[in-house]
């Protein structure tokens, strides 16, 4: 699964289902990817189904619900939920805006930070965000 890496744009990565592995790669990307320091997450499609994974762990996005919270200290918490409860609780530190900058906004918090944009595309109550993000990784897009 070729996938571009969200916060080094130009970056592309091919991503190991199975293993969660990723690997230098180049072509039509399926989604996007977000390189952590302990695993890599991504969220892509294939012929069938988007796709939400976390290292070797993957859910079925339709399967699951997704929320991202700034706790009281300022830690980010990813949270993905099934049927069983919680299968992920993934604690991060707020990404670092840098100096005051009066112009930035919800536009630029989200392009800093993965898991707030990747709640939002999934939290959609209408499925709008769902539908669109899942034809649009299935076809593939380039990567620049």
């Amino acid at each position: 699964m070729i996938l571009r890496d969200y916060d080094h744009h130009g970056r592309t990565w091919e991503l190991n289902p199975r293993t969660g592995l990723l690997s230098p790669a180049s072509g039509r990307c399926h989604g996007f990817v977000h390189v952590g320091a302990d695993a890599a997450t991504a969220l892509y499609a294939d012929t069938e189904t988007l796709w939400l994974q976390h290292g070797e762990h993957r859910w079925n996005c339709a399967t699951v619900t997704v929320h991202q919270s700034t706790q009281a200290h300022g830690t980010r918490l990813f949270t993905i939920e099934d049927a069983q409860g919680t299968a992920l609780e993934l604690p991060y530190p707020a990404p670092d805006s840098g100096p005051f900058d009066p112009t930035y906004d919800w536009i630029d918090a989200e392009a800093d930070d993965f898991y707030l944009w990747a709640a939002g595309r999934l939290a959609d109550g209408d499925a709008t965000s769902y539908t669109t993000l899942f034809t649009h990784f299935r076809a593939g897009f380039l990567p620049s």
